[in-house]
């Protein structure tokens, strides 16, 4: 679901001061399903892909991913902010993956050219098993990362 709101003028953009929009979405990574590439696959592949897509079910959940976003206009120059939030999809509550993004820039536009700089901050969670032990359940390692992100555009309408 999507919702926005322009600030001002709707038809002109040039008239146009500011707007604001936010998205929520709802994925459900239990109905994510693997299957065979071949048009008739083996009782074999079909067991194990069977077995792959019980494990998707059992340990994945339905997750709301959010964004919201805005800009400012004054004259030839824009200002930016945003913000998303993509959540943990995994059932298991020791488990944390989820992602976080900041982002704010700075634009100018005038007669046919623009130049925008944005700088975009991640904050993830994920989870790695890089291997299994039999006797014990959930051997994992948390992983936390940061990570910065700078993207400047530039460009000539004609």
């Amino acid at each position: 679901m999507s919702a926005s709101y322009v600030f001002r003028e709707v038809e002109n953009v040039k008239r146009q001061r500011a707007f604001i929009s936010a998205d929520i979405e709802y994925v459900n990574h239990r109905g994510s399903r693997f299957s065979s590439y071949q048009e008739e696959p083996g009782d074999e592949e079909k067991n194990y892909y069977k077995g792959l897509n019980r494990v998707v079910k059992e340990e994945f959940k339905g997750t709301f991913n959010f964004r919201v976003g805005g800009e400012v206009k004054f004259n030839t120059i824009m200002g930016r902010l945003g913000f998303a939030y993509y959540g943990n999809p995994y059932k298991d509550r020791d488990l944390k993956a989820n992602r976080m993004l900041l982002s704010g820039g700075i634009g100018y536009r005038h007669h046919g050219f623009f130049i925008d700089l944005t700088y975009v901050h991640h904050i993830n969670r994920d989870v790695n098993f890089p291997y299994r032990l039999e006797d014990r359940a959930n051997t994992f390692a948390n992983i936390r990362q940061t990570q910065g992100q700078l993207m400047a555009t530039f460009g000539v309408k004609f």
